[in-house]
């Protein structure tokens, strides 16, 4: 192997149903790398927001192209799956509703390897930026449709290197120090790629409503424990509870929640990752309070993240 190859293989388990389409989106799902491209380049964005603002367009497109690559410019990066026999069976698109239209997902409890590496000579930190973007991507956020509720969540179950991409702690009381640790690792190293290549930082986390997802003073994960013995059970509990507001998304104008539901698996238990990124929304109908609200209904803890305020 060359001397510039970069790489670590993951190997990840289902959590909840993961609705990946394929071909024919109603048919058999597929796991697909372009699915954990496009999560990981919505994560990147999101952390980058955090350290360079909102604002700064060009600089978030000058820093994505260098991770991602643009239609002129091919990512250093690869994302690929490897492809081992999965499970699928139909499932509830809305499980807390009867009837409820089914498609065909992935069982929880899949296992499957995602293989990231460098196509190229690349610059450590533009690697280390694409494997943190992973990281958040995992944690905080879910794959494929109904992500946002609970749906498509995964875990790490091994990593050929823990030090970029660790494993999931199976102790709960970990989570929220895990948390953290992923966060803060995502915006430092964020930092430390626009200071490179000479895209200004800003001091301060920027104010929300942002104009886009990402990282912003009023943005919070809150750790709720012991929430379900079933991943059936997390997913209907998750969708009775979350309210029909504008304020969290809709399809008339379509457009994405800025609260993200991840499901966890440790100790025997479901437990849930909350996560409010407070942009506009197309709307303007946007009410961060009320989705503060509907946040402290969950229970749980906000996990406190130090460093955020760079």
């Amino acid at each position: 192997m060359a001397d510039w190859k970069q790489q670590v293989t993951v190997q990840l388990e289902t959590v909840t149903p993961l609705f990946l389409g394929g071909a024919d989106p109603r048919g058999e799902p597929e796991l697909r790398p372009p699915a954990f491209r496009g999560a990981m380049r919505y994560w990147f964005r999101a952390a980058l927001g955090g350290v360079i603002g909102d604002s700064n367009l060009d600089g978030l497109r000058k820093l994505e192209r260098e991770v991602f690559g643009d239609a002129e410019y091919g990512s250093p990066v690869a994302v690929r799956v490897r492809q081992v026999p999965c499970v699928s069976d139909m499932y509830p698109i809305l499980p807390h509703k009867i009837p409820s239209g089914r498609r065909r997902a992935f069982n929880p409890k899949q296992q499957f390897e995602v293989i990231l590496d460098t196509t190229r000579l690349v610059d450590p930190l533009v690697w280390v930026n694409a494997c943190m973007a992973f990281n958040l991507a995992i944690w905080l956020g879910g794959l494929g449709l109904r992500s946002r509720r609970g749906a498509g969540s995964l875990r790490v179950v091994n990593s050929t290197d823990p030090s970029l991409i660790p494993v999931f702690p199976n102790d709960p009381d970990k989570v929220q120090e895990w948390v953290s640790i992923i966060i803060r690792s995502a915006l430092k190293r964020g930092k430390e790629l626009a200071q490179k290549y000479g895209v200004t930082v800003v001091p301060s986390l920027p104010s929300s409503p942002t104009q886009y997802p990402c990282m912003a003073q009023d943005a919070e994960v809150r750790f709720v424990k012991n929430w379900a013995k079933t991943p059936d059970e997390a997913m209907v509990k998750v969708m009775h509870k979350i309210p029909k507001i504008d304020h969290l998304g809709g399809i008339q104008p379509r457009q994405g929640s800025p609260l993200w539901v991840n499901i966890l698996y440790a100790a025997q238990a479901y437990h849930l990752l909350l996560t409010v990124l407070p942009s506009r929304l197309i709307s303007g109908k946007h009410d961060y309070q009320k989705v503060q609200d509907v946040l402290q209904s969950f229970g749980g803890q906000r996990i406190e993240i130090k460093g955020w305020d760079l």
